[in-house]
């Protein structure tokens, strides 16, 4: 039995999606994908409310089409911190709330994990840099995940490397250890 979770780093310019296999022993993520929104120009005349929600609209068009494909058993992701600004924030929240509207409907669990416990379970130290997790999730990627991460543009990379890090922090909860169980057929 294949068991998969979805790992997500939420963001309103750039989503991290990737789909990992939960295997008696190990996490092999199968594919990766980044979602960008991008504001639409002032020169459009279109209110700013309008167009988040546009965005929103799209993430979670994609967000559901990754859960409609991979019939994930839950939903790793970053937890949200508090961005600088309050438009930050409130682009952020639409991000959380979309992941924790399709969570819902889909009746799946979401593990969230900080910053820090994401560097600290897979670098080993809270002040890892970019480039540490980045070695230390490349480990866990199929031939064909490798292949999508070469064709995502290296500024979007750092995305896709935070969404398989969540799910790599979130090893050890009890949701995936039951999902070990079931992919390894002692459930």
């Amino acid at each position: 039995m294949s068991v998969f979770v979805l790992g997500i780093d939420p963001g309103f310019a750039s989503v991290g999606l990737c789909a990992a296999l939960i295997e008696p022993d190990r996490i092999l993520v199968e594919s990766v994908a980044v979602v960008r929104t991008e504001p639409s120009g002032k020169k459009r005349h279109i209110r700013a409310a309008d167009d988040n929600l546009e965005r929103a609209r799209a993430i979670a068009k994609e967000i559901a089409r990754w859960v409609d494909d991979w019939n994930p058993v839950a939903i790793c992701a970053e937890s949200m911190s508090f961005p600088r600004s309050a438009s930050s924030a409130a682009k952020m929240a639409m991000c959380w709330g979309t992941i924790a509207s399709i969570a819902e409907a889909h009746r799946l669990p979401v593990l969230q994990a900080t910053p820090q416990e994401i560097k600290l379970a897979v670098a080993g130290r809270k002040t890892a840099g970019k480039e540490e997790v980045q070695a230390a999730v490349e480990g866990h990627l199929s031939p064909f995940a490798a292949k999508c991460i070469e064709e995502i543009p290296r500024s979007q990379r750092e995305h896709v490397y935070d969404a398989i890090a969540a799910v790599l922090a979130c090893e050890d909860s009890e949701v995936i250890r039951m999902a070990r169980q079931m992919a390894g057929g002692k459930a």
